[in-house]
């Protein structure tokens, strides 16, 4: 069996079960290698320094802060955050109100990049017709990737319902990685099960997976990867699984668990 290495698990929130020991617990119990911990910036007292040690107590976990670029996207608060222990940060351009302001990345991203950090963005950006999106958010995307072309950039939900057009972005730029949490979950029995069908078989060195625990559990999302990789050469099955995203990283396999 393929150990699965999750690519986005909110660790710390103040629910009963978004908790750390909650997150450490169920990865062991389902066979997972590990998880991208991510923080959630200005969430039920979210501090740097409470999460990596959190982190750093429960092995299997990496450590992804929690960074809101309208607070202080300043490089010496990215370099911070590396000094800190840090492997990366997650962007949420919802929850920072910058779904409208997507020219305001730029700077952040190659500060990023500069620091050693790999950027977790959402791209999933549907909300409320009063914040939507003015333009196409791929396109902002595009925009936003050609100011720091170097920035190691994993595209969280991969693009949603606009999967393949994500994919073909990834592609052509190696700096890229397409995360496939939420997406992989949320869609059964839509035409998106194609879609995920084609990846796992024709992409495999260019994607990962996740949960976004806590909305899925770890057993349901390994379900719904035996069920995309019944068939597949093993590796394919452990690029998709974990080695994709700990290449990423720049993580060894042994050197995580």
């Amino acid at each position: 069996m393929d150990e699965l290495l999750d690519s986005l698990a909110t660790g710390g929130g103040g629910s009963a079960r978004a908790r750390f020991e909650t997150l450490h617990a169920e990865l062991r119990q389902d066979g997972w290698l590990g998880a991208c911990a991510i923080g959630l910036a200005g969430v039920e007292g979210y501090s740097h320094e409470a999460f990596i040690a959190a982190c750093e107590a429960r092995p299997g976990l990496i450590p992804i802060a929690g960074f809101d670029p309208a607070q202080d996207a300043t490089p010496q608060a990215l370099q911070r955050l590396r000094a800190l222990g840090f492997r990366g940060i997650k962007i949420h351009p919802r929850f920072s109100g910058l779904t409208r302001q997507p020219g305001r990345l730029g700077p952040v991203l190659r500060a990023a990049s500069d620091a050693g950090l790999v950027v977790f963005f959402c791209t999933y950006q549907h909300c409320g017709i009063e914040h939507y999106p003015d333009g196409d958010p791929f396109n902002s995307l595009v925009a936003m990737l050609r100011e720091a072309p170097e920035t190691r950039v994993v595209l969280v939900h991969g693009g949603d319902v606009s999967l393949l057009r994500y994919a073909q972005l990834v592609r052509h730029n190696p700096q890229l990685l397409l995360d496939l949490s939420m997406t992989l979950m949320k869609f059964p029995g839509s035409s998106v099960d194609a879609d995920l069908a084609f990846l796992f078989r024709h992409f495999d060195r260019r994607i990962c997976i996740g949960t976004d625990w806590p909305e899925y559990g770890m057993a349901e999302v390994r379900a719904r990867f035996e069920q995309f990789a019944a068939g597949l050469p093993e590796d394919k099955r452990r690029n998709i699984a974990h080695a994709n995203l700990l290449g990423f990283l720049g993580l060894q396999r042994d050197g995580l668990v």
